[in-house]
């Protein structure tokens, strides 16, 4: 991905861009704990830790394992030793913004 207006050039991968573009469309997200890893499931059920982990290193995402969302079923999320959830930053935003301006780079 290009340039964000103070970003700087971020590599991700496929799974992480999916993830940028679910924070994009949904202010939070839900967000487990697992082994100390962030886990976030899809409604599919697939697993995306390097992913959330990738998007905090980037501070692209904030993790909050105090704040889980209100109605939320973390049925899913019984191996989790916390609950909680995630959202944009502001770079966050203006890399997912980028990314409607300039594409994605393969």
């Amino acid at each position: 991905m290009g340039s964000c207006g103070g970003c700087g050039d971020i590599i991700l991968t496929g799974k992480a861009l999916e993830l940028l573009g679910l924070l994009g469309e949904y202010a939070f997200l839900p967000l487990g704990e697992r082994d100390g890893k962030p886990v976030y499931l899809s409604e599919s059920g697939e697993t995306f830790s390097n992913a959330v982990t990738a998007l905090k290193l980037y501070g692209l995402v904030t993790l909050d394992y105090d704040l889980p969302l209100a109605g939320f079923d973390y049925k899913d999320y019984v191996n989790c030793s916390r609950l909680g959830s995630m959202a944009l930053t502001a770079r966050g935003q203006a890399a997912l913004e980028a990314l409607d301006t300039q594409g994605v780079e393969s």
